[in-house]
């Protein structure tokens, strides 16, 4: 699960990756008619649709719009069904985002914070790693036991 929208996450291998707050390279429609089709937009800054004349827009969450339905329940899902919940270089300030490791912990995952900077989930970890994503992740693979073959 990932508040990122610029595909980070599936560069780097991760095919299922949950977008919370959209995808920067996906586009959408701003109150489009329901037939507007990226493939026949008619050109210009920024292209709109040949039916209706709706404009197309970045496909990421804007400040006071809802998560995609979809992307949130998969993502309370995934939540309420983990072991182990890895929260990465956040502030814990933007929800519902924020609420999903309190939702693990409440399902009985463990949940690990790492951010160099104090964070208002650090009240609901169980532990809390300091340091830059960059060094203290690599340092918890290499130490975690190889997976049964």
């Amino acid at each position: 699960v990932t508040q990122n929208v610029d595909g980070l996450h599936q560069r780097a291998g991760s095919p299922d990756a949950i977008e919370l707050h959209g995808n920067l390279f996906a586009n959408k429609w701003l109150d489009g008619c329901g037939r507007c089709d990226p493939a026949t937009a008619a050109p210009g800054m920024p292209p709109r649709c040949a039916i209706c004349g709706a404009m197309m827009r970045p496909g990421v969450v804007w400040f006071g719009e809802e998560l995609p339905r979809v992307a949130r329940y998969r993502a309370e899902h995934a939540a309420e069904n983990c072991d182990l919940c890895l929260v990465v270089g956040t502030s814990g300030l933007v929800y519902p985002a924020a609420g999903m490791p309190g939702a693990a912990k409440d399902h009985g995952a463990h949940v690990i914070v790492v951010n160099p900077e104090p964070s208002a989930l650090d009240q609901t970890a169980d532990t809390v790693l300091r340091g830059p994503a960059g060094v203290v992740l690599p340092l918890l693979w290499d130490g975690a036991p190889a997976a049964p073959a």
